[in-house]
């Protein structure tokens, strides 16, 4: 018989098993949570980055398109063609149809398909184009870009309380070609006396118009006669994002459902006036040239969900991004395409 005292030197002890108490894992789990919270800008930043890239990218093809069309039919395509701006022809269009330069394009951007489903005898809200117009092209989204992918209800022409369709769609582009200066509503107070308006290189107007939409017109022509300022300092299409809703300033606003349906589609107007806002981004500035030029308002302008600016097209293809601090008089040199402004090479 064993001893008690053998037993007890024989029985082996279990070690202790000492677990995390409640405050350890309450620190360990507030630990992890602040590295998340010092991580997550990082990844948001990169990924915004990526988007901005990729929303670079889709502009440069834009901007290819517009140099093989022009190569393609000697002329370059119109910033918004048909009734009510002039009547003009742009391209295979007949005069008095509406229609938008990114439809012009649709043959460049590998979107066949598209374009031989688009009438182009009938205008671009017309019942027998609804087909083409409501196609999602990837290329005329900003990655980046807050808002819907269609347009649900169209409208013919802006401020028209007319031609609204309820019961027809069509999908959205953030991208706009650039018409002119705050034509006809924000010319500068002092006018120059070349190019008042600041007329763009796609728009179909004359520099020295001097009315809304009258004297002056004239059809599309090569780049090689129609700008004096440059094609690496002459815009051609801008951001202008998220249009199913109106931003200003970052920030939602809440106006008439109509406000959004004649820019928003990429078959309609397709284009749109550069204006310059007091600080707010709701007010035109009185004298034309203000302080809020780039991510003010969307309705009428350069406007991006990019941090500090947004992308734009120039007129010999390339991207540039525009900063939010750039100068009202700076951005009406690069809008107009014959004022021979000296603006340099940085932006």
């Amino acid at each position: 018989m064993l001893r008690c005292k053998e037993v007890s030197h024989l029985r082996k002890r279990r070690p202790q098993q000492r677990g995390f108490t409640l405050v350890e894992l309450l620190v360990v789990i507030g630990i992890i949570g602040i590295l998340i919270a010092l991580l997550l800008p990082a990844v948001q930043a990169v990924r915004e980055s990526t988007r901005r890239m990729q929303c670079q990218d889709r502009m440069r093809q834009i901007g290819l398109a517009t140099l093989l069309f022009e190569d393609t039919h000697k002329a370059l395509p119109a910033a918004t063609y048909g009734d009510a701006y002039c009547n003009l022809k742009a391209g295979n269009f007949k005069d008095g149809i509406a229609g938008s330069p990114l439809t012009e394009l649709l043959p460049f951007i590998e979107q066949q398909a598209v374009w031989d489903r688009y009438d182009r005898e009938k205008d671009w809200f017309h019942e027998d184009n609804q087909l083409a117009i409501n196609a999602p092209l990837e290329l005329y989204r900003c990655p980046s870009a807050v808002g819907g992918s269609q347009q649900f209800g169209v409208q013919r022409a802006v401020g028209s309380t007319l031609d609204v369709y309820l019961d027809r769609t069509a999908a959205t582009s953030d991208y706009s070609a650039v018409y002119s200066w705050g034509f006809p509503y924000a010319i500068p107070a002092t006018p120059f006396l070349r190019d008042p308006w600041a007329m763009g290189a796609l728009s179909p107007m004359s520099e020295n118009s001097t009315g809304f939409f009258g004297a002056g017109a004239i059809y599309q022509r090569p780049i090689r006669t129609l700008t004096t300022d440059g094609s690496s300092h002459t815009l051609t299409f801008i951001e202008q994002a998220g249009k199913t809703d109106t931003w200003i300033n970052g920030r939602l606003h809440e106006v008439a459902p109509t406000a959004a349906r004649a820019w928003a589609p990429w078959a309609g107007r397709g284009c749109t006036w550069i204006l310059s806002y007091q600080a707010d981004g709701l007010s035109w500035s009185p004298t034309g040239l203000g302080p809020c030029n780039v991510n003010c308002n969307n309705r009428q302008g350069v406007y991006a969900f990019h941090v500090g600016g947004a992308n734009t097209v120039f007129l010999d293809g390339s991207v540039h991004f525009l900063s939010e601090s750039i100068e009202a008089e700076i951005l009406y040199a690069l809008v107009s395409r014959s004022r021979g402004d000296d603006v340099g090479e940085e932006f």
